[in-house]
């Protein structure tokens, strides 16, 4: 019952249409992702309130002074020489991680990456560490999700799916925004928007977003009042925060491109060297540590000045990116949004200082500025707008949002010719992505889909009543092993006639097939969980126009086929969704 059941679900996701499939998909997805997510937030959290001030865990500020260097440069330690017993490709996390196996890797994250993740990362936050959570809630929202594939062997088109699913429900869980999370999920790690993929998508959000309030409530982590723009004649000004945010974006890139020249260094040594920044910076400004969210709300709160909040842009702004471009086992999200919040916070300020009438304010301009630099150093303007909107459940803000955003991201782009800060991570490691239109629809259908099944495989040479029973039954095309495991295809049509000429011939006790028909090609062996880009890949590889698609789609169910370069073809004229 159970392998007829699995049988059927992994044949119908296979067809990225079964849209009911994924979203039940999705749900479990979600399910999955909230409790690893509770968990990592909880090993942030709790831990902290045993010796941190007022028990607030994120109370940096409140530590004796000695102890801003000190904490962060000896976690810095301690967490490299743990690391330094991990293999370099285990190293590697976050959401450029997650990226690169969704596009390069079919969605295949290894699990041994997810687990330095989840223990790194959580140390290096509950400890001091310039960084946010949000990323590595993407690369464990996607791992888990890429884990529950890879166990109940799904087909790799679906890890997509599963990938996009758990990347969105991390976002939501770890800011309480599920739409801000479903447009992350497709406009970051997914690089496309379909039909097919939104809804189990947006389920896995819900599910995710439902199980974080039934431990955390509704309200969203920044306690943010309600902000609305006074008069047109501050566009220009907002045009400003836009071009200075997309001015910090650029010069996060650049110091994490500095970080990331410094990869041939040891993990010890690059995390030595992220803690000892970290810790010079804490000396001076003590709300570098952490995450920041603390001081985010200061900001909201128009508790900082001028000065304080252009030094928290300056430091949060120095230490993340080097952090990030040394490894650290942390995230950007946060930070850059606490980057921009002191941003436009200073803007804001200053503007109210030389027009007090015209201004909006500062938390207005704060808003702004967080979602001005989000989404410059994402590439990701819409996500960057979505949560803004939830985050402030104002739509006045969309319109002055659309202009900062927009702006920043041009000049992010543009005019300092800076990719975003994941695209930057994954050109240093030299990677290529196929996420063109044409990969990606590939990427998106299983051979499974598209494979003609009316074959028969069979050993080059056969017994006469073996052959007999070939000619007996109307198959397409026979997948034939020769003695050295080569494997070729014969369609029925060459060889039927030349086979029955020699069965006539009662002599004959062995047949060699491959001797019958001179027009046998050879083929290429795939999984069946294979992708079509996956098969095109291997064609290539082999220089084959035709591969042999073998493997148990379930238990005792095998299912064989074959997938030619014309069936891709002619799957790629046809209208994509």
């Amino acid at each position: 019952m159970i392998h007829s059941w699995m049988h059927h679900l992994r044949l119908r996701l296979a067809n990225n249409t079964s849209l009911l499939h994924f979203s039940l998909m999705g749900v479990m997805v979600g399910l999955s992702t909230a409790v690893v997510m509770l968990g990592f937030r909880f090993l942030i959290e709790w831990p902290p309130t045993l010796w941190m001030p007022n028990q607030n865990p994120e109370d940096f500020e409140s530590l004796p002074r000695w102890l801003y260097f000190a904490l962060p440069f000896g976690s810095a330690i301690i967490l490299g020489a743990l690391l330094k017993r991990v293999s370099k490709d285990s190293l590697r996390t976050g959401i450029p991680h997650v990226i690169t196996h969704l596009h390069a890797h079919d969605g295949r994250l290894p699990i041994k990456n997810a687990v330095i993740q989840f223990w790194g990362g959580a140390f290096a936050l509950a400890t001091g560490q310039s960084g946010g959570r949000e990323g590595p809630a993407v690369h464990l929202g996607a791992a888990i999700s890429s884990y529950l594939g890879q166990k109940l062997q799904l087909p790799n088109n679906s890890l997509r799916v599963l990938i996009g699913c758990g990347t969105a429900a991390a976002i939501a869980s770890a800011f309480n925004t599920p739409i801000a999370g479903v447009i992350f999920a497709m406009e970051v790690v997914m690089m496309e928007y379909t039909i097919a993929g939104f809804t189990p998508v947006i389920l896995a959000t819900i599910t995710a977003t439902t199980m974080t309030r039934i431990v955390y409530g509704s309200a969203t982590i920044f306690s943010v009042p309600t902000v609305q723009m006074n008069s047109l004649l501050e566009l220009p000004f907002i045009a400003l925060l836009g071009l200075l945010a997309g001015a910090c974006a650029a010069l996060f890139s650049i110091i994490m491109k500095m970080g990331l020249q410094l990869s041939d260094l040891s993990i010890f040594q690059r995390m030595s060297l992220a803690g000892l920044i970290t810790g010079c910076c804490a000396l001076v400004v003590p709300e570098v540590m952490g995450i920041g969210h603390d001081s985010l709300n200061s900001v909201l709160a128009g508790d900082l000045t001028i000065t304080i909040m252009l030094a928290i842009t300056v430091a949060k702004l120095l230490a993340t990116a080097f952090s990030c471009g040394l490894g650290m086992p942390v995230g950007l999200i946060g930070p850059s949004m606490l980057i921009g919040a002191c941003l436009g916070g200073t803007i804001g300020a200053l503007g109210t200082m030389m027009a007090p009438d015209l201004a909006t304010g500062n938390n207005f301009y704060v808003m702004l500025g967080m979602g001005a630099v989000m989404g410059a150093v994402l590439n990701a303007p819409l996500a960057a707008l979505m949560a803004l909107f939830e985050m402030t459940d104002s739509p006045t803000i969309i319109f002055p949002a659309m202009l900062a955003i927009t702006i920043a991201t041009l000049t992010n782009s543009e005019i300092f010719k800076q990719r975003s800060a994941h695209q930057t991570v994954i050109k240093h490691l030299k990677q290529f992505l196929p996420t063109d239109p044409i990969s990606l629809a590939l990427q998106r259908t299983s051979v499974a889909t598209l494979m003609q099944r009316n074959i028969y495989k069979t050993d080059n040479t056969i017994s006469s009543e073996q052959a007999q029973a070939l000619l007996d039954n109307p198959y397409q095309a026979y997948v034939i092993i020769d003695e050295q495991k080569n494997i070729y295809m014969v369609q029925r049509k060459n060889i039927a006639a030349q086979l029955e000429t020699l069965l006539s011939d009662a002599h004959h006790e062995q047949v060699s097939l491959l001797e019958l028909s001179s027009e046998h090609e050879p083929m290429a062996e795939l999984s069946i969980q294979a992708t079509l880009r996956e098969a095109l890949a291997t064609m290539n590889q082999f220089q084959v126009n035709t591969v042999y698609i073998s493997g148990y789609i379930s238990g005792p169910y095998p299912v064989y086929g074959i997938v030619t370069r014309q069936d891709i073809t002619n799957h790629n004229a046809q209208p994509q969704q």
